[in-house]
């Protein structure tokens, strides 16, 4: 099968760990008790936090951007001052599907 594994998705929660302010916001562990084959996720709802600033570099946008089949999302923050940034962003992503701007007034 072509999916996700545990092990694929906890390294890549590690790999977005690694960038500066990066902070993980909830999830990040493997499922307890479970009895799912190995070769798909079993994976806790994720999320991880990482800087917009650090996000738009070349060296982590794909690894921030990458869309798994998995309850796994980055999350950044934004204000009007950085907004264009955002958009800038959103039309880098290849798949134009991993992004959505949740706006809190």
């Amino acid at each position: 099968p072509n999916t996700y594994t545990t092990e694929n998705i906890l390294s890549r929660l590690n790999d977005l760990l690694k960038i500066e302010g990066a902070k993980l916001l909830f999830g990040g562990k493997e499922l307890a008790n479970h009895n799912i084959p190995a070769f798909y996720g079993a994976v806790e709802p994720t999320a991880v936090f990482v800087p917009l600033k650090e996000m738009i570099k070349q060296e982590n946008f794909e690894d921030c951007t990458k869309e798994i089949f998995a309850s796994f999302q980055v999350v950044t923050e934004y204000n009007d001052t950085t907004l264009n940034l955002v958009l800038d962003a959103l039309e880098r992503i290849s798949q134009h599907l991993t992004a959505a701007i949740y706006v809190c007034w």
